[in-house]
């Protein structure tokens, strides 16, 4: 499509996250953003891995190239998700990525890279709000707090905002009391650890940077002995699902993050186009109390609420793991029976309204089955839109496009606007395409079963590849073994494999059957006169001889070190011995006339054409064949003598 048609199609915004399945901070950040974009006519694609760590690894290498897809100017505007991306070599390079080669505004969310449109959510306030409860609800006043990376910006905010809440209250803050962490699982141990064996000081309180932090060093202190509240007091902040449903629930803050997604569209459309938005939705954060501190429902209170929120999803998780895809997919024996097998599981995708396959040019090409990477790790310049899924109808197409115009879709006409979710498909570093999601009209993103779906389609076009090459392979190993090394012509095996064939065709048709038994003349006088690579120009020259005359079907065989045969079934007629004969006998004085070879390269020739009768055996004729063949050489050699 070119840049005049492009400018005619509604405004877009690329989002760049990683990890959307994660309930907890990016399903509501996305949320806010496709509710946004969808209130001022934007349409939005949202580029993530499925997973996103810091590790170099070639499935993680496969997952990280689905950035590479992304066609900035194709876009209005970008928003950026940092804190998705857990791997800083990662994040750095896309940044420089935006600094050097993207045109449009980018704005970053939770972020602090001055050369972006940053915008926060004010975590300061909300952990100051947090541990002020502590402190004024249940009189607290020695309380720690372990935060994240030191140096991250939410991790550094978080810790201002319990210092803020410390000082106005007169409350001491001893050194040991401020512990930076991982924003995962690993510090959460090794403190509840510390305070079990007193290597670290037992305070009255933990507040933490996040809820996956909470729930570990809670229920690690709960297997150390310690009750939580009544002994140490533990707090979150994310209020995620995982949170709420915990053993004892845990204390949380709700931070507002449907309204920063909100926010990051209503910035990115001031910049696109200088007015000022109103938001479709408001949202503010709130400190959720729950039994960590003291405070809030019973468990079981809350295990009933949840049941209603969770039995969507679980029903769909039932069907996915009672349901044989993996091996329904790996049973296909070609990629339009896989695909026409995957649109009949298009079901397990929960809420999907559309649904895009789009696979690399030639992706199973065996000249890509090496062992450098970048033969087969990239996106191609041309894709293949292979599955088309619009409104629940799905088809199995091939429609090539122009990669830089990343899907169809974006260019039908539509009344409304459509997010999509682009996510990778690869196996390890090969890349095969990639996908995008829709769920029409209702701002929801991807869950861990759409992963574990995809992943089924990719072990599946995995094992075809491979599977074809093998047989591939096979093919062509079979092939060679049937071959004439010298001359390519069939050999012994190869007459035997395809001669029965022909004879039984012979048999059971009015087709006659013919067979022409050739012997090269004098080639061990040849060998030993002038050497075997003389002996075997002599060998080729028959095989090409007797090649002027396969032309209805006929097989060719070098059966022997001079020895040859011709089988064929067809409507022959009496004269074509003859003509078959005169054919490679022109061909020998033609050569010998033209070469400058000290020796006459010769052959003698017997047939047997006839009407084959069920019960008869093929070695008969070519024994018939051979003993004419036999006359003809005594007699070629008292005429040349």
């Amino acid at each position: 499509m070119d840049p005049q048609n492009r400018m005619k199609d509604r405004k877009r915004i690329a989002v760049v996250a990683a990890n959307v399945r994660y309930e907890g901070y990016q399903h509501p950040v996305l949320k806010g953003i496709l509710t946004q974009a969808a209130a001022l006519d934007y349409d939005t694609a949202i580029f993530s891995p499925f997973i996103c760590y810091e590790n170099d690894t070639p499935y993680q290498r496969g997952e990280d190239r689905i950035y590479d897809l992304i066609d900035y100017s194709f876009f209005d505007a970008v928003i950026y998700i940092p804190c998705s991306i857990i791997n800083n070599p990662l994040r750095a390079k896309l940044e420089k990525d935006f600094e050097e080669n993207c045109p449009v505004p980018v704005i970053a969310l939770e972020h602090d890279n001055p050369a972006l449109h940053c915008i926060q959510t004010g975590d300061r306030a909300a952990f100051e709000q947090m541990v002020t409860h502590l402190i004024e609800t249940h009189g607290l006043t020695r309380i720690m707090c372990l935060t994240g990376f030191e140096g991250n910006l939410q991790a550094e905010l978080r810790l201002q905002g319990y210092r803020d809440a410390m000082e106005r209250h007169g409350l001491p803050i001893p050194e040991d009391y401020v512990i930076y962490g991982d924003f995962w699982k690993m510090a959460a141990t090794e403190l509840a650890e510390k305070i079990a064996d007193g290597r670290a000081p037992r305070p009255q309180a933990v507040v933490c940077c996040c809820d996956t932090v909470a729930i570990t060093l809670c229920n690690r202190l709960v297997e150390l002995g310690f009750r939580v509240p009544e002994d140490i007091v533990v707090t979150g902040y994310d209020a995620s699902k995982e949170a709420e449903e915990n053993v004892p629930s845990i204390t949380s803050y709700d931070r507002p993050l449907v309204g920063l997604g909100v926010d990051a569209v209503l910035e990115a459309h001031r910049l696109i186009t200088g007015e000022t938005a109103a938001p479709a939705v408001r949202d503010v954060g709130r400190l959720i109390p729950a039994e960590s501190c003291g405070c809030g429902e019973d468990f079981r209170q809350k295990f009933e609420k949840r049941q209603s929120q969770i039995r969507n999803t679980e029903t769909y998780r039932e069907l996915f793991e009672n349901c044989p895809m993996t091996e329904t997919l790996n049973s296909t024996e070609t990629l339009n029976d896989l695909l026409l097998k995957l649109i009949e599981h298009l079901y397990l995708i929960n809420g999907a309204n559309d649904w895009y396959l789009c696979m690399c040019d030639a992706w199973d090409d065996p000249a890509k089955n090496t062992g450098a990477p970048s033969a087969y790790n990239n996106y191609t310049d041309r894709m293949h839109l292979r599955i088309d899924s619009t409104d629940r109808d799905s088809f199995v197409v091939d429609v090539p496009f122009d990669r830089r115009d990343l899907l169809p879709a974006f260019h039908t006409d539509r009344e409304h606007p459509r997010a999509f979710y682009i996510t990778p498909l690869h196996f390890n570093e090969r890349c095969f395409g990639y996908t995008a999601l829709s769920f029409g009209d209702e701002p929801m993103a991807f869950d861990v079963i759409y992963h574990s779906w995809i992943r089924n389609l990719t072990n599946a076009l995995e094992f075809m590849r491979v599977r074809n090459i093998l047989s591939s392979m096979n093919q062509r190993l079979f092939t060679a073994s049937i071959r004439d090394a010298l001359t390519g012509i069939f050999n012994r095996k190869g007459f035997k494999h395809y001669s029965e064939e022909l004879f039984r065709k012979a048999a059971e048709t009015d087709k006659k059957l013919l067979i022409i038994a050739a012997d090269l003349d004098d080639l061990k006088v040849i060998n030993d006169t002038y050497g075997h690579v003389e002996g075997d120009n002599a060998i080729s020259v028959a095989a090409n001889a007797l090649g002027t005359c396969v032309a209805r079907g006929e097989i060719c065989a070098r059966t022997g070190g001079d020895e040859f045969l011709i089988i064929g079934c067809a409507d022959y007629t009496e004269e074509t011995p003859s003509q078959y004969l005169s054919y490679i006998y022109d061909f020998l004085e033609q050569y010998n006339n033209a070469t400058e070879k000290p020796y006459t390269v010769g052959m003698s020739l017997g047939w047997v054409i006839a009407q084959v009768h069920a019960g008869e055996d093929l070695q008969t004729y070519i024994d018939e064949a051979d003993a004419r063949m036999y006359e003809n050489k005594v007699a070629r050699k008292k005429g040349r003598r």
